[in-house]
């Protein structure tokens, strides 16, 4: 090779070399020092949560609403629901476990812009397509500081398990793998057991499907049924007090459905009830006090239930509800009957009030003496600290259940009698 040619070829790989070093580079691969790290570092232990808020957009209200549920004092409460009590320590591990070593995975910007396509926007923020905007989750420890305050949004598509989500007060939108547990049913944190009533202990019914003539303020069509199981069995009879029709005897079966119904019981929703109650607080929900016989009625009858032990759970069926949502769990302005009637016509699904009152009578414990002039049967103590219990309960609060619920055990009175059977053919002499 001539000295000619050496200096040529050095020339072009020089020449190469500056090319290459000024070529237009690819744009970097975004990436933050925080990719990849704790999405909250400081939230190791479920314990330490006392308190959860979610926030979601209500599409039938318009509007973002509120779930809460805290600790006051040992106790879990909802405040949204009126601090109703709470089955919370299982329910808030879950939802708070939900957070813990979660890593923010993937990094997807932080353009308020593109806020909507991922599902962060703020819930509570102005003008959003319902779409766009995420359930605001915030979680707290005992001493009110913030645990984890996050928007989550959509799931990315292609990427199994992955959400968006954006610190509350931050911009930045993060793709991050989770379980997501957190339940804003308000029938997911109560207890589930409404009468807290064992079937077993049930020794007799007392069914009266009266009703209430609001028009007139009259109480009609009392027939009131007591049903009586025999000792150490599922055989129902009626006792010797309740008429029956002609050649007719009580149908057991089905008054082992109507109990089936009374002990599973669930709530629909809560209303506070005041200590001192007005006649419109109980007349909006289909309850009536009539001060001459000094007793409660429910415009659909009621239903006496008493156990072994003496305790006796009363509860009186009042009007319907077509609310639906939070208005249903926790309750709203009432609803007229104008819209009652048009909720019944586009078929909506009811439910209804029922008042529950629990007494604690001695006497009719089983084996209580029924003597004339037997001295009445001592309170047992521990059967009374369980009504007080009871009481302090249903006192505070008018309850919904299903209405479906309910028409299983308000039947029509005929339906609980049934022909006995056919007596055996007698043997040929």
């Amino acid at each position: 090779m001539t000295r000619t040619t050496l200096i040529l070829v050095a020339v072009a790989l020089a020449s190469s070399a500056t090319a290459y070093a000024l070529r237009p580079l690819p744009p970097a691969s975004v990436a933050f020092e925080d990719t990849g790290e704790l999405l909250m570092p400081g939230f190791t232990d479920p314990s330490t949560a006392t308190s959860l808020s979610v926030v979601a957009w209500d599409e039938t209200e318009a509007k973002g609403t509120r779930f809460a549920v805290e600790q006051r004092e040992g106790k879990w409460v909802i405040p949204s629901h009126h601090d109703y009590p709470a089955d919370g320590t299982e329910r808030m591990g879950k939802a708070a476990a939900s957070f813990i070593d979660v890593r923010r995975d993937v990094y997807y910007g932080d353009k308020p812009e593109d806020h909507a396509k991922f599902g962060v926007v703020d819930p509570e923020a102005g003008d959003a397509p319902k779409d766009a905007r995420g359930r605001r989750v915030t979680i707290k420890d005992a001493t009110g500081g913030t645990l984890v305050d996050v928007v989550v949004g959509k799931r990315v598509e292609g990427k199994d398990g992955l959400l968006y989500v954006r610190e509350a007060e931050s911009k930045r939108v993060y793709g991050v793998r989770m379980a997501l547990d957190i339940s804003t049913a308000f029938t997911d944190w109560v207890e589930k057991d409404l009468l807290r009533l064992e079937r077993s202990d049930v020794q007799a019914l007392v069914y009266d499907p009266y009703t209430v003539d609001e028009t007139q303020g009259k109480v009609t069509g009392f027939a009131p049924v007591r049903m009586v199981k025999a000792a150490e069995s599922e055989t129902w009879t009626a006792d010797a007090q309740t008429p029956a029709p002609a050649g007719k005897q009580l149908a057991s079966g089905k008054v082992a459905s109507i109990l089936s119904a009374i002990d599973g019981l669930r709530l629909a929703g809560v209303r506070p009830r005041p200590q001192m109650l007005t006649q419109l607080d109980l007349t909006s929900r289909g309850f009536f006090f009539v001060p001459e016989t000094k007793r409660l009625y429910g415009n659909e009858g009621e239903v006496r239930v008493e156990t072994k032990d003496g305790v006796v759970y009363v509860l009186y069926f009042g009007e319907v509800t077509y609310d639906s949502g939070l208005a249903l769990t926790a309750g709203g302005a009432p609803t007229s009957d104008e819209d009652a009637e048009a909720a019944a016509a586009e078929g909506k699904e009811a439910n209804r009030y029922v008042f529950v009152d629990v007494i604690y009578d001695p006497t009719r414990a089983a084996g209580a003496s029924a003597a004339q002039g037997a001295a009445a049967p001592a309170p047992d103590p521990e059967v009374d600290a369980r009504v007080k219990a009871l009481q302090a309960r249903f006192d505070a609060w008018f309850f919904v259940i299903s209405d479906a619920n309910f028409k299983r055990i308000h039947v029509e009175r005929d339906s609980l009698f049934e022909d006995p059977p056919a007596s055996p053919p007698a043997a040929a002499g």
